[in-house]
Parts: C-alpha cells; sequence; structure tokens
C-alpha cells in the first residue's frame, strides 16, 4: 500500500462526496429540528457514505464480474460520470443528479437518507471510482479499499455535525471556490481514467 495513493484516492473522493457543497441541503431538510436530531442525522449520513463506498469498494468489481463487466469499462463509465460532474461543479450548473418524483416528495417530507446520503453524497461517480479503484491483490491493499471510505465518511459526518449545532465553516464565496477547484481537479482524474480504461480496451493506444 502506498500513501500517497491513499492520499490521493482519500482526496479524491472528498471532492466527489462534497459534504461542503450540500450543508445547504442538510440545513434545510433540518430546519426547525433540534441539535440531538441533527446530531444523529448527521451521524446517519456519515455512516450512509461510508458504508456505501466500502461496500463498493470491496464487492462492486465481484459483482460487475460476475454480470461479466470488465474494470476497463467501469474506469471509462466512471470516468464519464466523474467528468459530467466536473463540470457541472466548475460552470455551478445545479441539480448534476436528477431525482424521481418519489424520492423528491421523500425530501421534501422530511430529513431521510434518501436522496442525501444516497444519491446525492454517495453517487454514481463515487461508486465508481471505488470500485475502479480497489483492486485486492494482497493483503495490505485492503487498508486501501477500506481507509478512504471510512475517512470522507468521518469528514461528513464531522462536517455535518458542526453546521448542525450551529456552526459556520466556510462563506458561501468560499464554498464556491472550493467547488470551483474541486471540479477543475476532478476534470482532470476524470479524464485520466478514461484513458486508462481505453488503453486496456484498445491496447494500440499505449504505443
Amino acid at each position: 500500500m502506498h500513501l500517497g495513493f491513499v492520499i490521493k484516492k482519500t482526496l479524491t473522493l472528498l471532492a466527489l462526496v462534497d459534504p461542503f457543497m450540500a450543508i445547504p441541503l442538510f440545513v434545510c431538510a433540518t430546519a426547525g429540528l433540534d441539535v440531538r436530531f441533527r446530531d444523529k442525522y448527521s451521524r446517519q449520513l456519515g455512516i450512509t457514505v461510508a458504508l456505501s463506498l466500502l461496500i463498493g469498494g470491496l464487492f462492486g468489481l465481484h459483482l460487475l464480474d460476475f454480470m461479466g463487466v470488465s474494470l476497463a469499462s467501469i474506469q471509462i463509465g466512471g470516468g464519464a460520470i466523474m467528468f459530467i460532474v466536473s463540470l457541472a461543479m466548475v460552470v455551478a450548473k445545479e441539480e448534476t443528479i436528477k431525482y424521481t418524483p418519489r424520492e423528491s416528495e421523500e425530501a421534501a417530507a422530511g430529513p431521510s437518507i434518501v436522496p442525501l446520503g444516497i444519491p446525492l453524497l454517495a453517487g454514481p461517480a463515487a461508486l465508481s471510482y471505488v470500485m475502479a479503484t480497489s483492486q485486492i491483490t494482497r493483503p495490505e491493499d485492503l487498508l486501501s479499499v477500506i481507509l478512504p471510505p471510512v475517512a470522507v465518511g468521518i469528514v461528513t459526518w464531522l462536517c455535518f455535525r458542526f453546521v448542525g449545532r450551529g456552526g459556520r465553516i466556510l462563506t458561501p464565496s468560499a464554498l464556491k471556490v472550493i467547488e470551483r477547484l474541486a471540479g477543475f481537479l476532478l476534470t482532470a482524474i476524470s479524464v485520466e481514467m478514461m484513458v486508462s480504461g481505453f488503453r486496456h480496451v484498445f491496447p494500440g493506444l499505449s504505443t
């Protein structure tokens, strides 16, 4: 396990999950509720993010292998999803993820894990990324699969917990700057993922 890879994977996942940009949704969803409930809800969201990414990293490739889907396909498809999400972050386009009418009704009715936890935070791009970077060939590789999702889940929990207790992490302008920078970073990473996938599908591209 390379520490640099774990750090890169953690930061990339954090940018994909992007709990800071979900702060306004969290505030709206918990408006008028007491601190204890907001603490509980923030903890549930953190656990949901960590477990979703862990399950995707540990079992996602096995499921795809059973279905006959290759890692290269995940790299290309996941990279394409990441690219779309990152472009939306750079140009500040809202509603990059569509919800069903039922999910929208549930969100309006009160705080729930869907759609804020899934698919807004632990969305297709984040799940595709953990599956594409979770090849376990040695026992120590298991840590690189477990640590990043757990770290991102903890950051998500702490972020919402702080906000739920009346704290303010950053100004709206600062959040917008962070979103643009994260989007630019994700654009480069998504292209790198797609290129890697295409090289496996078309080996001649490597020459």
